[in-house]
């Protein structure tokens, strides 16, 4: 069994990746083929990572979303965070990631988030 859970939600056009456990090199792949997936089932919508659940992300991982950041542009869709604990918030600001993809402290604000 894997160590990160990725449960999708539709909002309108849009779509929640819920996100729970860790991405790390074991999960990786499971974490880029959900956000590809949501790029290509809602083009030109956001794609909202909930990080609530997100207990820990190692650099394969932030690789990962930076990438999938780079390549939600091809599809027209914004990916954006939401909801980070303080470890992932931390994370995010010590590798400045926070600084490209734009963190948002709920779900809701980031579904309300004009389009970048």
């Amino acid at each position: 069994m894997s160590a990160l859970q990725i449960t999708v939600h539709e909002h309108d056009d849009d779509a929640v990746l819920v996100l729970d456990g860790e991405v790390d090199i074991a999960t990786e792949n499971d974490f880029r083929d959900a956000i590809a997936n949501a790029m290509e089932k809602h083009p030109g919508n956001r794609i909202v990572l909930d990080c609530a659940g997100l207990a820990f992300i190692d650099s394969s991982g932030l690789r990962v979303l930076v990438q999938s950041y780079r390549n939600a542009g091809e599809h027209g869709c914004v990916l954006l965070i939401a909801a980070p604990s303080e470890r992932v918030s931390r994370i995010l600001r010590v590798t400045a990631i926070d600084t490209r993809v734009p963190v948002h402290p709920t779900v809701e604000e980031a579904l309300a988030a004009c389009p970048e």
